[in-house]
């Protein structure tokens, strides 16, 4: 069985990093507010920069990155409780393994560990997928954001949902 690892993810892996993305949009287009196109235009120097932020987690099979995952504790003072994860994404030569549980574990740890009390996401009505697995986590559907995303120029729905920490 495959040992997966989560940690942040590095301008190291910023290559690496951007074909995932460039995957990710093409093939999931419902998972990404950043279009194909706008991915594309964002070379591996671009991607780096992004990283170097520090807000990208991924889960590695050995040294090859094959999921990420935005994680971004809010800095307020009045939000500091909270946090938000997405896009959530695992390539898809690893659908069906552990390595989308090792990272959602891994981040739910982190933020417990960085003292939040809330993680939130936004996931299209129709990515039953993803649904299926943030409830299996816990998560918890608050809301429906109307006409959050349009994707083609057509109007998509998101749900917002919660887990309390």
């Amino acid at each position: 069985m495959k040992k997966f690892t989560y940690r942040t993810v590095t301008s190291d892996y910023a290559s690496d990093w951007r074909v995932l993305r460039l995957e990710g949009a093409r093939d999931f287009p419902l998972g990404f507010l950043v279009t194909l196109e706008e991915m594309a235009a964002a070379d591996i120097a671009r991607c780096g920069d992004i990283l170097k932020g520090g807000h990208i987690r991924g889960v590695y099979d050995v040294e090859k990155l094959v999921g990420f995952c935005g994680y971004r504790p809010q800095q307020l003072e009045q939000t500091k409780h909270r946090g938000e994860i997405g896009p959530f994404f695992v390539t898809q030569k690893y659908h069906g393994s552990p390595a989308a549980m090792v990272m959602m574990t891994g981040v739910i740890g982190e933020a417990r560990e960085d003292g939040l009390e809330q993680l939130e996401l936004f996931v299209d009505t129709e990515n039953s997928r993803a649904i299926a697995f943030y409830e299996r986590f816990g998560f918890e559907r608050i809301a429906t954001h109307r006409d959050g995303v349009r994707i083609a120029g057509n109007s998509r729905d998101d749900f917002f949902y919660t887990l309390r920490l």
